[in-house]
């Protein structure tokens, strides 16, 4: 099973780190590892929310369901999406938060990858993150400005 967050991320810092995405999932993982109780916690946590965007909700939420509605694998209930492979083999679940999207999948990647093309065509600056596994990437990377 796979569990990725997707955070939006300024498109300010998205731009700055184009490129050393590892910086920011490295100041994630920590965050995440740190408990509420540490000193360094509270700091951790404004940094993330100062470079993190509120998560647009009903839009996503209704992005998701138009790209989605009128499949037969397809599920809204309760704040989720579900989708199911076509062979029943797997699955993913995507939920929205406050300031984060997860994305929880089995079986082929191209489950999770239907919620990733929904959110690329949302914003160009969301960030998702796999904890477990140490992989992370721009769901629509960034094109690097010219500068003539």
């Amino acid at each position: 099973m796979r569990h990725y967050t997707v955070y939006l991320i300024e498109e300010e810092f998205a731009n700055h780190f184009f490129g050393r995405e590892v910086k920011l999932f490295q100041l994630f993982q920590e965050f995440m590892r740190t408990s509420p109780e540490q000193p360094e916690f509270i700091h951790l946590k404004k940094q993330i929310t100062y470079i993190t965007r509120q998560i647009p909700k009903n839009y996503i939420d209704d992005m998701i369901s138009s790209s989605l509605n009128g499949r037969y694998n397809y599920a809204y209930s309760q704040n989720r999406h579900h989708i199911e492979s076509e062979s029943m083999q797997g699955g993913a679940i995507l939920e929205t938060g406050d300031r984060s999207v997860t994305v929880t999948s089995e079986g082929s990647f191209d489950m999770e990858a239907i919620f990733f093309e929904v959110l690329r065509k949302a914003d160009s600056c969301f960030l998702a993150m796999d904890f477990e596994e140490k992989r992370h990437g721009w769901l629509k990377p960034i094109k690097e400005r010219k500068f003539v």
